[in-house]
């Protein structure tokens, strides 16, 4: 597209937003099935024709400028548009049933009324719904397409990242307010919440420079929206992420502990089989689903 006397690829554009939602060079490759050299390159590409900087950088990382945000929200309001028309344009080309498979914590923390949104544009299109367990690794004969948390070997399958999770500690904020210091060494005296066998924290623990401890108590969740409940409800500490505790954390019922630090895990991934067809249901909600990932703004408003 043209921008004054000056071209610009779509390409770069795409490739920007997606190093400005990671705010990394490297995950933005990953995401993008490219090289770092080749984001970098398109990034300062875009750069050179504008004729501004739109990243501070810092190491490794990369900061948005004031330039950078007003760019990035222009081009997820155009990207979003030309995807809810697209999709509008065949409003009644859907008909049948969807299957499809998720994890229940995200069905409850951030998909639901997404799905609801989705399938408002459809009115022929039904859904079945299912829950995917982590040990997940094939797409069951009855299920569409799947939302899968961490990368497996799906075979016959496309496997999409989706949505990248960094996570962090939190807690109900009355044990904020209780006597004892907020730092990593009241975990010792702590319950904390599992939804695994306690590789989440170990890798915290790492990543702070703590050593591995076992707590005076644990409480071993079913899921991590059990988890981030029984946090909730005052009885430790857990782990989320701003996806999955961002509505919590916003609403003053969690609170993050021990300051803003966080921990890159994991991503959420969609699947889907590799013989779908492009116009199909699970293709359209898979690119629904992935726009609304990449307009969302995960941390504190």
């Amino acid at each position: 597209m043209k921008i004054g006397d000056n071209w610009v690829s779509l390409n770069a554009l795409q490739t920007f937003q997606v190093a400005a939602r990671h705010q990394h060079m490297g995950r933005a490759a990953a995401e993008l099935n490219v090289t770092q050299s080749a984001v970098s390159h398109q990034v300062r590409a875009l750069e050179t024709s504008l004729g501004v900087t739109l990243f501070d950088r810092r190491g490794r990382r990369i900061e948005l400028n004031p330039a950078g945000e007003r760019l990035l929200s222009a081009i997820e309001q155009g990207f979003a548009g030309i995807s809810s028309t697209a999709l509008s344009l065949s409003t009644d080309a859907f008909s049948g049933q969807l299957s499809l498979a998720v994890p229940v914590s995200l069905m409850v923390e951030w998909l639901n009324p997404k799905l609801t949104e989705f399938l408002g544009r459809f009115p022929g299109l039904s859904l079945k719904l299912s829950y995917a367990e982590r040990t997940m690794t094939s797409l069951p004969a009855d299920v569409d397409m799947a939302v899968v948390y961490a990368a497996h070997s799906f075979p016959g399958c496309t496997v999409t990242p989706f949505m990248h999770t960094a996570i962090f500690p939190v807690c109900a904020p009355d044990l904020m307010r209780g006597p004892l210091p907020m730092n990593p060494d009241i975990l010792k005296r702590a319950t904390l919440i599992h939804e695994d066998d306690g590789d989440i924290w170990s890798q915290w623990f790492a990543s702070r420079g703590l050593e591995q401890f076992r707590p005076e108590r644990e409480i071993h969740a079913g899921s991590h929206h059990d988890a981030v409940a029984f946090a909730r409800n005052g009885a430790g500490f857990a782990m989320t992420d701003w996806f999955l505790g961002g509505e919590a954390l916003r609403a003053g019922r969690l609170v993050q502990a021990f300051g803003p630090r966080e921990l890159d895990y994991d991503a959420y991934y969609i699947v889907t089989r590799v013989n779908q067809p492009p116009n199909s249901p699970a293709a359209a909600l898979s690119e629904f689903l992935v726009r609304e990932a990449d307009t969302f703004n995960p941390g504190p408003i």
